[in-house]
């Protein structure tokens, strides 16, 4: 499961290539799901029982779940052509990549942390 959430970002990749904007619109709702799971797990009150790191690292990745959602929301419901997979992206684009890469990288982190014996607990 590791490997799969590292590989989270490349995977986005590449449904986007292969399958356009259906693809974009998956990517979204994987983005949205793990920020609902992770406001569910802030609202649950999952910070107050974690270490500072692991609680800081769950609020990071809520922020960058929703930084996915917003900045890839609107290229996956737009009529124009989309550019999601051109070898020139817009700033947009690049700002979208990020924030998804940036989720990604937050989520195996803390996935490795809570693979560890004590799970990332206080």
């Amino acid at each position: 499961m590791l490997v799969v959430s590292a590989l989270g970002y490349p995977l986005t990749q590449l449904a986007i290539r292969r399958f356009g904007r259906r693809g974009a619109l998956v990517v979204e709702v994987a983005c949205a799901g793990l920020l609902a799971r992770d406001a569910a797990m802030i609202a649950g009150g999952a910070p107050r029982r974690l270490r500072p790191v692991p609680a800081g690292l769950l609020w990071l990745e809520a922020a960058a779940a929703a930084a996915s959602v917003v900045t890839g929301l609107r290229p996956a419901l737009a009529k124009e052509p989309w550019e999601g997979a051109s070898r020139q992206p817009t700033q947009r684009e690049l700002l979208r990549r990020g924030a998804v890469r940036l989720l990604f990288g937050l989520h195996t982190l803390r996935f490795w942390i809570y693979l560890r014996p004590d799970k990332g607990r206080r």
